[in-house]
């Protein structure tokens, strides 16, 4: 059996499945009257029903839309309302401004006293001391058992035993489709790599400006990387980056062969131009427009999609697979509320857990997950009407019960990870497209510079 290192999440799933510039928090009396204004352009205003002094508690979201936004300042005068002692108050910031604005925040000691995250930078801002083990606080939590056990092992896993936050909800890598146009041309979903190449080939229409799909250039890992191990079945190893001697697999011939196959939907022009500089709002919107009918993108879109297409024209359908049958995804990630590290290792952070427990509790998962779309990890949701009925759900629990569905294991132990997927994975890949690198160095830089990051990792925890 080849050695791996990580935590594999598919597994544990299946069993939990079907089984602010505050120094920490201070008075009411002491806070500014305004909360800091987000880049979603909105103004959150303080809470001004307040019962003695309460202390306030900041709380930051990084991935906000203006309907997210909207829900989660109601979520904060719901948790304001429902108790005395503390005063949340929200900033919300666009997923592309939130990396900056937080970096700055632990540059000159303004974090928020809690902050959402995505499952993939969490030891990156471990690395620069930003994040509370909040073990002891987790396990004193008398509803602690109802999050998805697997979810939390796997966040202890990459934490080295310590926890970092808690999950709320995780995305589901999915393939959405206009589903007028696969009835009006009589053309069937594909289910294969195969077929997906074939059709991009013959519905690109550059003069009518339409194509079959939208592909991502900027920030394209999720998919990239979900393409690249289907397409070779991951070279034997599974969902592992790394061989037997810890070696990076990504330059090996299989994955060069995949990476220029995907890089030729771009180079024969079966997308349209733009798609070297489409980032997620790109995509969607060539999706939402009719330009591209057919994405590879994770369930948090969805809202997005009915918005743009109406309920109904748009479907989902899992991920391509390859001549095995496999399908591999990267993005089963679960989005996390992290207590930020305003006190010192043994300060007291009672009053920022007292938030993180609300708004992990049902009540509040499935207010985010029915208005959102998002999946929840409280088990007392799974019986929820909103959440047994949904029309994506179950296909979202069936994937996770696939036997020929592969969790890609992210090296999200290095805290070097993150920048890696967003910087370098997105030159090199641009690069390729534009025919300014081939697919081999793109590839040789990244398996060299992963390996490295990896022996100097188990060096320093051997």
């Amino acid at each position: 059996m080849k050695k791996r290192y990580g935590v594999l999440l598919t597994a544990g799933l299946v069993l939990g499945l079907l089984a602010g510039c505050s120094g920490g928090e201070k008075s009411a009396s002491e806070a500014p009257a305004d909360a800091a204004q987000g880049s979603t352009g909105q103004e959150n205003a303080a809470q001004e029903n307040t019962s003695g002094e309460r202390q306030v508690v900041e709380f930051w979201f990084h991935a906000a839309d203006e309907n997210s936004s909207a829900l989660y300042e109601e979520i904060m005068e719901d948790f304001n309302r429902s108790q005395d002692k503390y005063e949340a108050r929200y900033t919300g910031f666009a997923n592309k401004d939130f990396p900056d604005k937080f970096t700055m925040a632990i540059a000159t000691q303004t974090m928020p006293d809690v902050v959402s995250l995505g499952f993939s930078n969490v030891m990156t801002y471990v690395a620069q001391d930003a994040l509370i083990d909040i073990n002891d606080y987790f396990n004193e939590w008398e509803d602690s058992s109802k999050i998805t056990p697997s979810l939390v092992e796997t966040l202890r896993g990459i934490g080295n035993g310590k926890l970092y936050g808690v999950p709320y909800n995780y995305n589901q890598d999915i393939s959405w489709y206009n589903t007028k146009f696969f009835e009006e041309n009589n053309v069937e979903v594909p289910t294969t790599q195969k077929e997906f190449l074939k059709l991009c080939e013959e519905y690109a229409d550059p003069d009518g400006g339409t194509y079959f799909y939208s592909l991502r250039g900027v920030k394209p890992y999720d998919n990239l990387l979900g393409w690249l191990f289907t397409y070779t079945d991951g070279a034997g190893y599974g969902g592992s980056y790394f061989d037997e001697n810890n070696q990076c697999i990504l330059n090996k011939p299989e994955f060069v062969e995949a990476l220029d196959a995907y890089a030729s939907i771009y180079k024969n022009g079966w997308v349209s131009g733009d798609c070297v500089n489409n980032d997620f709002n790109q995509m969607v919107a060539e999706f939402g427009s009719q330009t591209a009918m057919y994405i590879t993108h994770n369930s948090s879109s969805r809202k997005t999609h009915e918005a743009n297409l109406g309920d109904g024209n748009y479907a989902a359908a899992k991920l391509l697979a390859n001549d095995e049958g496999r399908y591999y995804s990267s993005a089963i990630q679960p989005q996390i509320y992290c207590v930020t590290n305003t006190k010192g290792a043994d300060g007291d952070y009672a009053g920022a857990f007292e938030l993180i427990k609300y708004l992990s509790s049902a009540e509040v998962v499935g207010k985010v997950g029915s208005k959102l779309g998002r999946i929840a990890v409280n088990s007392d949701n799974f019986d929820d009407d909103w959440f047994v009925n949904d029309k994506f759900m179950p296909l979202y629990q069936e994937i996770i019960a696939d036997e020929n569905f592969v969790q890609i294991q992210n090296p999200y132990w290095l805290s070097s990870y993150f920048n890696f997927i967003n910087t370098d994975m997105t030159a090199d890949f641009q690069a390729v497209l534009l025919g300014d690198m081939t697919s081999q160095e793109a590839l040789d830089h990244w398996a060299e510079f992963l390996t490295q990051e990896q022996k100097a990792y188990l060096e320093n925890t051997n």
